[in-house]
């Protein structure tokens, strides 16, 4: 069978090889993506951990120049999401943004200063 001239577009052989090649390339991207996101979510949940960690330091570095009351959720130990509901208002932080635990948690000790571990 001989094309005109006039004729236009593509056979459907190429649309056929242009979709199977796309296929493979899905398939060789999609897991690397998946897993770049895995690793987006815990870098997210360090760093919130490390914002919280840091405010609640600050505070409680101010706290202890001015004589103040420390900020030490429970006598020290893991921080949880309703201990900093119950932060005083001057750290700052949205308790949406609190860490997941199974992926980092907030230790203060009984001198006030905060860390993370993940």
């Amino acid at each position: 069978m001989k094309r005109k001239s006039n004729q236009k577009g593509f056979t459907l052989v190429e649309l056929i090889i242009v979709i199977a090649i796309l296929g493979v390339l899905a398939a060789l991207l999609v897991p690397r993506i998946m897993g770049n996101l895995e690793s987006a979510q815990k870098n997210k949940e360090i760093s919130n951990a490390r914002t919280i960690a840091s405010e609640i330091s600050t505070y409680n570095a101010i706290e202890k120049v001015n004589n103040g009351t420390l900020f030490i959720p429970g006598g020290g130990g893991t921080l949880s999401a309703a201990d900093l509901a119950a932060a005083p208002a001057q750290i700052r932080v949205d308790t949406a943004d609190f860490p997941d635990p199974s992926i980092v948690t907030i230790k203060i000790d009984s001198a006030g200063n905060a860390s993370i571990d993940y």
